[in-house]
């Protein structure tokens, strides 16, 4: 048998993709993380499948669920499948980069550089640009130096080694012991699975617990720390460490016993230092013991202040209260104080665009911290960071709605089928959402002229029938039997209608902020930093928006893009608006944006009494179910304005 899998680059990491997936895992998903249409999912899946036969193994494919990955010896197909220096995309490259930068002790040709990663000069240079972005300008901060042709990182051995340990951790393999891209060849395995195997007993022996992410950085801290002293890179010299934590203290000693016998080599305190104040800084938290009353005992005053900050930030700003919420705020100080912490560790791993599509309302609410940080902290919050702060946000918001029972949306059921089944309907609804909706009403279809709508949130049909011209109510389409996919974009809904509830949002018609809007048709666009300035001066000319609305747009899309899928860009700021308006660009044709292709832009400044509508818009503009493949062929006024308010599934559960 060949060792390897004949297949091209991408499909091989489509591959590696379903080999670390517990369960179905849908064509679309697959389709957005590598930027490719479901087709060719499709194509590359039957391509596989031809490949794996001989080895019994195969990508399975199931209506309405998605694809599963089965193979008999799961073990041959991942040894067949290695990947140690796959240029799949920008982020790859940049990983390389920083990777073979750390390791060098001299520096390295930019030629030599091209040729080795089968890139053109214009790549690498926006590779470079990149790499400084995640590793100079953010933690470890690490010293870039290029000298024309000749590229280096700055000697210093903290941050190098800081560096590898995000490389490794970002592609560390959860579902088994394995690394995803990198392999072995710089950590070897049987020293890693000792180290391994050996921390979890000292820890344990002293009651020490980490967070999964915590403990993966402290194995690859332990083996590349083993590695680089081998080498000949040790820590240099520095000031003993004051030891205030005994059991870490005795823990960390007793480790370092364990690896000088199993290496037959000495480490230097420095080395151990530096592993102590890891696992300081990683113990998990005492939380039981920690109250609203006796914060200050157990956080410093900056924590306690950006805290408070942060909550009286989100009620100005969306009218949102989570202060009588303890468990969110203890929540809060905890992320606020880890955010302290040097080589801190988050774990980076899943597709951010997904992850912010299915928290588009968090996310914004947690970005609010971004100035407060700077501020309070002298830095401000990563794309992953604020991705934490969004998960805590979503369990706040779920509180806030638990305390405000008489915000349930008010649904009628209009079904076209025998009672029994509008009723089963009903069972099943509340069943999954009762906690959100309250069912009014069970009403055949024909009755649908006869009804007042007035005191309707939405409407759940099981036609694709117009039920009502009433305002604010929306009508979602389910199959009789709630298929899931009917869940999910209920779901989604809901979750839209009751952040509107809990914030108050205004009530302008989407389509009347599209036709006032400005327009620039089949634009030709040099680079998006250009385009985010060229639409921020229809505001500035307006006398509508402060001085720092256009760096506010800047700063955003520097920190995290505002890109999450194909097609179209929804770019704002919260810096006050005088008037709330929208500002739409179409290219003529799509460009790259973030490596996603994109045909229209749309920017919105907004009122302070309109900021919550900023919710509704990304709904509306960034929704997964948007028909991606119409949207991209969008190029004028009357076309995007009907895309999105004609009725169709870009209207659905978004602002009228």
């Amino acid at each position: 048998m060949n060792n390897t899998l004949n297949l091209s680059l991408r499909q091989k990491k489509l591959l590696h993709i379903m080999q670390g997936t517990d369960g179905f895992i849908t064509g679309n998903t697959l389709a957005r993380q590598l930027n490719v249409s479901p087709r060719t999912i499709r194509s590359d899946v039957a391509e596989i499948n031809r490949t794996l036969a001989p080895y019994h193994a195969r990508i399975l494919s199931e209506r309405s669920k998605g694809y599963l990955y089965f193979a008999e010896e799961p073990e041959l197909i991942n040894n067949m499948n290695q990947i140690d220096y796959a240029f799949f995309t920008k982020d790859d490259r940049v990983r390389y980069l920083a990777f073979r930068l750390c390791l060098s002790d001299e520096p390295l040709d930019i030629y030599d550089l091209e040729d080795e990663m089968y890139v053109s000069h214009t790549t690498l240079e926006h590779d470079l640009h990149h790499l400084r972005m995640k590793y100079v300008l953010s933690g470890p901060q690490i010293q870039f130096i290029q000298n024309r042709e000749l590229l280096s990182l700055e000697p210093d051995e903290k941050k190098r080694r800081a560096v590898l340990n995000r490389l490794f951790h970002e592609d560390w393999n959860y579902n088994a012991r394995d690394n995803a891209y990198y392999g072995y060849h710089f950590l070897d395995r049987d020293v890693l699975e000792y180290i391994m195997d050996e921390i979890p007993v000292h820890l344990g022996r002293y009651h020490i617990a980490m967070e999964d992410p915590s403990l993966v950085s402290l194995n690859l801290a332990v083996a590349i720390m083993y590695h680089r002293v081998r080498s000949g890179h040790p820590l240099p010299a520095a000031e003993p460490v004051p030891r205030k934590n005994l059991p870490v203290s005795h823990a960390v000693d007793d480790l370092f016993r364990a690896l000088e016998a199993q290496f037959a080599r000495s480490f230097s305190r420095e080395e151990k230092d530096d592993i102590y104040l890891r696992v300081v800084n990683a113990c998990l938290p005492g939380v039981a013991e920690v109250s609203r009353q006796n914060v200050h005992s157990h956080f410093t005053d900056v924590t306690i202040r950006l805290a408070d900050a942060y909550l009286k930030r989100v009620l100005e700003i969306f009218g949102l209260d989570f202060s009588k919420d303890e468990d969110f705020y203890i929540t809060l100080l905890f992320y606020i104080q880890y955010l302290q912490v040097p080589d801190r560790i988050f774990n980076e791993q899943g597709n951010y665009d997904i992850a912010k599509e299915n928290l588009l309302t968090e996310y914004e609410i947690a970005y609010l911290i971004e100035d407060l940080a700077l501020s309070h902290l002298g830095c401000y919050v990563t794309e992953t960071e604020l991705l934490y702060l969004a998960y805590c946000v979503s369990g706040a918001l779920e509180f806030l709605y638990d305390t405000h029972p008489e915000l349930k949306l008010k649904a009628v059921i209009c079904c076209h089928l025998n009672m029994p089944a509008a009723w089963s309907l009903k069972r099943k609804v509340l069943g999954a959402f009762g906690k959100y909706i309250d069912v009014t009403a069970l009403l055949p279809i024909n009755l649908k002229n006869a009804r007042d709508f007035r005191d309707t949130d939405l409407i759940l049909s099981t036609v694709r029938k117009k039920i009502t011209d009433q305002p604010g109510v929306d009508t979602i389409q389910l199959s009789p039997f709630l298929s899931p996919r009917d869940y999910l974009t209920l779901s989604a809904c809901i979750h839209s209608r009751r952040v509107q509830k809990l914030c108050h949002t205004g009530s302008l018609p989407l389509k009347q902020l599209l036709a006032k809007a400005h327009w620039h048709e089949k634009a030709e666009p040099d680079d998006k930093f250009n385009v985010i300035e060229s639409m921020a001066s229809d505001f500035v000319s307006d006398g509508i928006v402060p001085a720092e609305y256009v760096t506010d747009l800047l700063r955003r899309e520097s920190i995290s893009t505002f890109v999450i899928s194909p097609g179209i860009v929804f770019m704002h700021s919260l810096a006050p608006s005088s008037e709330t308006r929208l500002s739409v660009t179409t290219f003529d044709h799509r460009v790259i944006w973030n490596s996603r292709k994109i045909r229209i832009v749309v920017l919105a400044a907004l009122r302070p009494e309109d900021a919550a509508m900023l919710f509704l818009l990304s709904h509306t503009f960034c929704n997964e179910s948007l028909d991606i493949e119409t949207l991209k062929m969008l190029k004028t006024k009357d076309e995007i304005i009907s895309f999105f308010t004609g009725g169709g599934e870009a209207e659905q559960c978004g602002p009228r």
